[in-house]
């Protein structure tokens, strides 16, 4: 009994001074790692479990897919932001950033402007809106050079 404890003790020794000058020369050893022993085949719904676990990986690595274009895609916003000569550092700035001047946007009314076409219940076709603009800005062009007495106009 005492020499076996006095072995290990010995043994115990030997790989610390080992690992001390591993340690010093730069080596680097792993212990090894258990393997793990799977699923008997005596357990029942065996193939079904498999198969969960299979959708389980399957999922985490979509989820970190997804992550990493997001991600990337953030970035490249980013990118295309500080290019532009945009004051923002980081995704996360931008996002704030861009949010802000969302609300501030909504706050003076700019978000809750109906087009003619909603206002009247769609009695306005489409293109009519634009053609009535275009017309707005002919007139006042009209009325700037002071050609003045045309009927066709007035629509």
């Amino acid at each position: 009994k005492y020499k076996i404890q006095r072995r290990v003790v010995e043994t115990n020794r030997k790989r610390k001074k080992q690992a001390k000058r591993d340690f010093k020369a730069g080596i680097v050893r792993h212990d090894k790692t258990k393997k793990d022993p799977g699923i008997p085949n005596s357990w029942p719904f065996k193939q079904e479990l498999l198969q969960e676990i299979k959708r389980s990986r399957d999922q985490q690595r979509q989820l970190v897919e997804q992550r990493k274009q997001h991600r990337k895609e953030g970035l490249r916003d980013l990118r295309e932001h500080q290019e532009k000569g945009g004051s923002a550092r980081t995704v996360e700035e931008l996002i704030n950033q861009a949010s802000k001047d969302q609300l501030e946007f909504q706050a003076k009314g700019g978000g809750q402007q109906e087009t003619e076409r909603e206002r009247k219940d769609n009695t306005v076709q489409a293109g009519q809106a634009s053609r009535r603009a275009y017309l707005r800005e002919y007139r006042c062009f009209i009325a700037s050079i002071g050609c003045k007495g045309s009927n066709w106009i007035k629509n």
